[in-house]
Order: structure tokens, then C-alpha cells, then sequence
């Protein structure tokens, strides 16, 4: 970091390059400015026109230019021209203190004009110059400090993009392949991240030849910690799956393996349902939005989730609800991302818009694009604000 004592009071910085190139026509100003600055502690080389200056910065560049304004040959205003057109950093960037032997307003704007940081009138106070010198000697230890950050956050955001793919990737081989097919019913599914990666995730498991799991979870937080979260979590609904032919009993297992692994410090919501071939369905669910089944007629029904989140309580004792699904009737599972619209001068959507919205569609094909259209046309918003997941089932 800069010595910031250094800067508040004017010393020299230790350890810093003090090189300084002072370019001036006449000899008895080259000799005198160049011995007190030598007695200031910098490192002086001198050129006595614009043309050696240039070539002597492009062999080895300096970290302040002293140019004379007026030279002949090239003037200080060009050289400045030339050294900001350059695309070389060492150069285009190089701080460049211009002498003037003009006061007027004019002069002080054609030096700045071209290009120079800063510029001294003659006669030069020593004092003046040596101030000016340290002033963009400081300013230069904070531009490479600046871009030495930059540089690192670069190399910081390429490896956590780099995460992010990978991370991404996992994700999507757990949640979007492509919806089971069950005789008798049409299942669909959507996920739509808020970033990459996000903390939402579902899937579906055959437990016997008429009897399938459908579960949904929602995890705070996104990106690769929420990828690795839901890995988990996909973990947990699958191990659990084996040994439970429940709602409520995979939610039970889940639960105690979820805070047996974590201990408290992250909770989640979740939901699942079985369903059995001849249309009998049982729901339960941990702090989730509530199961909604539109049914044939029109009406939509809430089952709504009966138990706190998960990773609370590793002894909860879960809850569920039976119901049936008969033919033309539809199922929808989702994560609160479904109403996570704010539309504009209203308040934000509930569940109850999600069940309103449910009721106006038909059950036919292609459902949640429609449903999440009618959200969005309703809200006014150009997108949501948290990461969805939805699945319907459709009985036929």
C-alpha cells in the first residue's frame, strides 16, 4: 500500500522509482533545474529537444517528463500529442509536468490540451516543481496499485466464472432432463435460474411400476455454493426415495439427513408427492408454497405445506395430505420464485395470484409457459427476481 504519512506530508516515497527526463533548449535552465533535483533525490537524464525526447522515452521511459513548452523543433505541446496517441501504457500514460514561461488562461489550457498532467510557469520555483514531481510520482504508485487490483480481481472472476460453468453444468444434469413419461399422465417442468447457478432444484424417481416421487426444494442463496447445496439436497430426495414409499416418509428422511449434515446452520423448503397410477396422491410439504390442483371445472384447490422448513428440527414429524387426481384435473408444484414479481405501485404477488392465474388457464399442453406469461403480462415486469421451478401433472 502507498505510505499514506508519506503522501499526507510531502516525503519522498522509499523504495519507489524517482525516475525524472527533463527536456529543455536552453542549457542554463537544463543545469540548474536538473541540480536541484538531484539534490531532491531523483534520478535525472536530460534531452535538449522534443525529437531526443522521444527517443530516449521509447528506449527507456521515464516516470515523470519535465518538458519545456516552448522548443524548437518539436514543441512541448506535440511531444505530449505524440506520447498520448502511442499505444504503448508506458507511454500513453506517462505523467508529463510542462514548463510554460506564460501566465495567461490560454496557455494554461493548450498545455493541458495536449495532454500533460500538470504544468509549472517560469521562473520555476524548485520547490513548485519538486512538489508537482512527487505529487504524480504518488498518483503513479496509485495507478499501479490500482491496476495490480484490477489485475488480480481479473484473474479473481475468471477462476469464479470458471466455478460457475462447472458448477452450472452440475446443476443442469440434475434439473433439466427431460420429464418422465407415465402412463396417464403429461408432465412438464421449468427452472430458470436468477443467475447462473441458483439454489432451486426438483426431480422425480419411480419408486414401484404405478408409483412414482415428485419432489421440489428451494435453498438460499445462488451460485456455487447453492449448486453444491442442491447437489445435496438431490443427494438426500434420492437416498431417500429408496427407503420410503411416503410423502411424508421422504420428507421425514430428508429432514434428518439434511440437519445431520449441516446441524442447524442452513434451512430449506421443500415438497414432494407420490402418485399412484390410478390417480391417488398424497402431499406434504416444509415451509413451501402450497400444492395447487386445478381441477377440471375450472377450480383450484390449495394443499397447503403443514410443517416449519427443513434443518430446523431434525426430529420434525412431517405431515402429509391425500387427495385424488382424476382425469382433465392438474397438479402444480412450485418455488416461491412462481410469484416473485413486484409490479409496479402494487405489492408483490402471493400464492393467491399464483391459484388466480392457475384458474384461468386450461390444463392442456405447454401450461407453465402459459402460466408464467399471464405472471408476467399481470405484473407489468420484465422478469422475476428469484430463481423458479415449477411441475405440473396432468392427469388424462
Amino acid at each position: 500500500m502507498l505510505d499514506k504519512r508519506a503522501a499526507a506530508q510531502n516525503i519522498p516515497l522509499v523504495g519507489c522509482s524517482r525516475r525524472v527526463l527533463l527536456v529543455d533548449d536552453d542549457a542554463a535552465s537544463r543545469r540548474l533545474l536538473g541540480a536541484s533535483l538531484r539534490h531532491a533525490g531523483f534520478e535525472l537524464s536530460a534531452a535538449i529537444d522534443g525529437a531526443e525526447a522521444l527517443a530516449a522515452i521509447e528506449i527507456s521511459p521515464p516516470d515523470v517528463l519535465v518538458l519545456d513548452f516552448e522548443m524548437p523543433g518539436l514543441d512541448g505541446a506535440e511531444v505530449c500529442r505524440r506520447l498520448r496517441a502511442s499505444d504503448r501504457t508506458a507511454l500513453n500514460q506517462l505523467p508529463v509536468i510542462m514548463l510554460t514561461g506564460h501566465t495567461g488562461e490560454a496557455d494554461e489550457i493548450a498545455c493541458l490540451t495536449a495532454g500533460a498532467n500538470d504544468f509549472v510557469t517560469k521562473p520555476v520555483s524548485r520547490a513548485v516543481l519538486v512538489a508537482r514531481i512527487e505529487t504524480q510520482l504518488r498518483l503513479g504508485a496509485l495507478s499501479d496499485e490500482l491496476r495490480a487490483q484490477n489485475r488480480e480481481m481479473a484473474r479473481w472472476r475468471e477462476a469464479q466464472e470458471a466455478d460457475l460453468a462447472v458448477a452450472r453444468s452440475t446443476q443442469q444434469a440434475i434439473v433439466t432432463s427431460a420429464p418422465p413419461r407415465l402412463d396417464g399422465w403429461q408432465v412438464e417442468a421449468v427452472y430458470t435460474p436468477l443467475i447462473q447457478v441458483g439454489g432451486d432444484v426438483y426431480g422425480w424417481r419411480q419408486l414401484d411400476r404405478e408409483t412414482w416421487l415428485f419432489w421440489l426444494a428451494d435453498a438460499t442463496g445462488h451460485g456455487v455454493a447453492a449448486a453444491l447445496f442442491t447437489t445435496l439436497v438431490a443427494l438426500l430426495f434420492n437416498h431417500a426415495s429408496t427407503a420410503s414409499r411416503t410423502a411424508r416418509g421422504v420428507l421425514t428422511r430428508v429432514n434428518a439427513e439434511f440437519y445431520s449434515v449441516l446441524r442447524g446452520r442452513s434451512f430449506m423448503t421443500a415438497c414432494c408427492v407420490v402418485v399412484e397410477g390410478d390417480g391417488r396422491l398424497s402431499f406434504a410439504g416444509t415451509g413451501h408454497p402450497p400444492l395447487l390442483i386445478r381441477r377440471r371445472d375450472g377450480v383450484v384447490e390449495a394443499l397447503p405445506s403443514l410443517n416449519t422448513m427443513m434443518g430446523i428440527d431434525q426430529e420434525m414429524e412431517v405431515s402429509e395430505t391425500e387427495t385424488r387426481i382424476e382425469s382433465g384435473d392438474v397438479a402444480l408444484l412450485y418455488t416461491d420464485g412462481l410469484f416473485s414479481l413486484n409490479p409496479n405501485g402494487s405489492e408483490r404477488f402471493t400464492n393467491e395470484t399464483v391459484a388466480d392465474a392457475f384458474a384461468r388457464i386450461d390444463g392442456s399442453v405447454d401450461l407453465l409457459p402459459r402460466l408464467i406469461a399471464q405472471l408476467v403480462q399481470r405484473a407489468g415486469a420484465p422478469a422475476f427476481d428469484d430463481d423458479l421451478a415449477a411441475i405440473a401433472l396432468r392427469r388424462v
